[in-house]
């Protein structure tokens, strides 16, 4: 079998597909289907884009199947700090900024930080002053769930931490790998604490438009909700990973604090 065929078979396999299923959805044959995952058949470039775009695939994925194929890869792969990827910076620092006086961060799709306006900044570093440790690079999932990082400052912590649980599980299945190991959450669940029921937990809260919660820092109590947005249309596996929160404030106490 053929670097393509694994990893194709593996792809479908994943969308819990049959080769059946799946020939009638791209309009091929199941034989062709066949002979393309165990290597009697080579795919041209144009039909692995074909198939990647039938399996819902994200931009990194199409790469992997291109690459396994012997293609050049189509999407690129930029940091955030490079040239080409300026128009999404500015775009970024603008959702952020105008975002201001309520804190609002960027993320990647394993949850680790890559920007914050200086709202979040300030209550990270009040947090950090009442106890909290940040590593140079926080994961919002793995501080939520760490004693030493955000944990102590969230009043309904089981709540959300099962919420989040069942955001990165889900995610993960929603996925084109999601037969192979979750390792963001393996590596949740191994911090102290976790709460064991988190798959099958209940949110609470269900008389809200939106999932609450509340920060305690020190002897202020602020309680917030928070929206995700992703970049639309994008053509760059960085950009398609990115998502960008904002948090608003639920009541006029919340507000005010921000305000000032």
């Amino acid at each position: 079998m053929s670097a393509f065929g694994t990893l194709f078979r593996e792809m479908r396999q994943g969308k819990r597909l049959s080769q059946m299923d799946f020939a009638l959805e791209c309009e091929v044959s199941a034989k062709h289907i066949s002979f393309l995952e165990t290597g009697r058949s080579k795919p041209s470039k144009g039909m692995v884009l074909h198939l990647a775009q039938m399996l819902q695939t994200d931009l990194a994925a199409t790469n992997r199947l291109l690459s396994a194929a012997g293609y050049s890869q189509v999407y690129s792969d930029q940091d955030l700090s490079a040239p080409g990827m300026a128009m999404i910076k500015e775009a970024l620092d603008h959702l952020l900024q105008a975002h201001l006086p309520y804190p609002a961060v960027v993320f990647d799709h394993e949850y680790y930080l890559v920007m914050a306006n200086t709202a979040m900044q300030e209550m990270m570093v009040r947090m950090v002053e009442l106890g909290a440790r940040f590593p140079d690079r926080p994961n919002f999932l793995l501080s939520l769930l760490d004693n030493e990082g955000m944990k102590p400052f969230v009043g309904d912590w089981e709540n959300i931490a099962c919420h989040m649980l069942q955001r990165v599980y889900h995610e993960h299945l929603a996925g084109p790998f999601r037969d192979q190991p979750n390792r963001l959450l393996e590596h949740a669940l191994t911090l102290h604490g976790v709460p064991q029921g988190w798959k099958s937990h209940l949110v609470e809260h269900l008389d809200y438009p939106a999932i609450p919660f509340t920060l305690n820092l020190g002897d202020q109590q602020l309680k917030i909700f928070s929206t995700i947005a992703t970049i639309g249309t994008p053509l760059d596996v960085t950009a398609q990973n990115l998502r960008i929160e904002h948090f608003f404030p639920m009541d006029e106490r919340s507000k005010a604090f921000w305000q000032r």
